[in-house]
């Protein structure tokens, strides 16, 4: 552990003269690192900074095999650490799988990352709605957690949102907090999205939802045309 009251203690008796044996002596530490902190010193005088220490790069044993791993994944984008951990023990790896874990992992969430992309609407044209569940401890629930719902129906332009807390996830409860939340807002969006609920969506064709008879009734009623996101597209609103 670093310390300073140490550290200006040598500097000062350094600057009064006190050679490096001598410093050794009296504070009972060897001479480089005597040297080290008045090194430490005169780099922070003349650059205003603390010098950085390079990090130490060790050698791995399957660093001669990270560019075959490399063209492996490439090539075949689902294959196994085990199968790829089978093929390097064949060109000669003598190391562990778990290094081959570790490596393999790095490598594919760097390449796993998706553009999450926010989809610009104008005033008024679009918003979304959605259930979320958490596990909550109360002050008079004894230590133990009880699972809250809540209801959030947000708009597209404005990020403005609307949130409710519910006891069920029904189509009855469903209607009810539209129906709150349009009067919250002063009004009902031209389109409506939501994800692949099973009190909206009864069952899926190839390219597109059939939505449940009632699911129907309050567009209708309200002058809104309903959305359903398809699964790739689960994070755009």
């Amino acid at each position: 552990m670093k310390d300073e009251a140490f550290e200006n203690s040598v500097i000062y008796h350094r600057n009064q003269g006190w050679s490096i044996r001598r410093l050794g002596r009296e504070y009972h530490c060897g001479r480089n690192r005597i040297l080290r902190i008045l090194r430490e010193n005169e780099h922070r005088r003349s650059e205003g900074v603390n010098p950085l220490k390079e990090p130490r790069v060790y050698p791995s044993k399957l660093d001669p095999y990270k560019e075959y791993i490399h063209d492996v994944l490439q090539q075949f984008k689902n294959i196994t650490v085990q199968r790829i951990f089978e093929q390097i023990l064949e060109k000669g790896y003598s190391g562990r799988i778990s290094i081959v874990e570790v490596y393999v992992s790095k490598i594919r969430q760097a390449k796993s990352h998706q553009v999450i992309r926010c989809v610009e609407t104008a005033a008024g044209q679009r918003a979304a709605h959605d259930w979320s569940e958490y596990m909550i401890e109360f002050t008079s629930s004894e230590g133990r957690e009880h699972k809250v719902i809540f209801f959030s129906y947000i708009l597209g332009y404005s990020r403005r949102q609307y949130i409710e807390v519910v006891e069920d996830k029904t189509q009855r409860t469903l209607f009810e907090c539209l129906v709150h939340a349009f009067m919250y807002f002063d009004g009902v969006a031209r389109e409506i999205k939501s994800d692949n609920q099973k009190v909206c969506v009864d069952r899926w064709s190839v390219v597109s939802p059939y939505l449940t008879v009632t699911t129907l009734v309050l567009p209708r009623i309200m002058a809104f045309a309903p959305w359903r996101s398809i699964p790739e597209s689960q994070q755009r609103i």
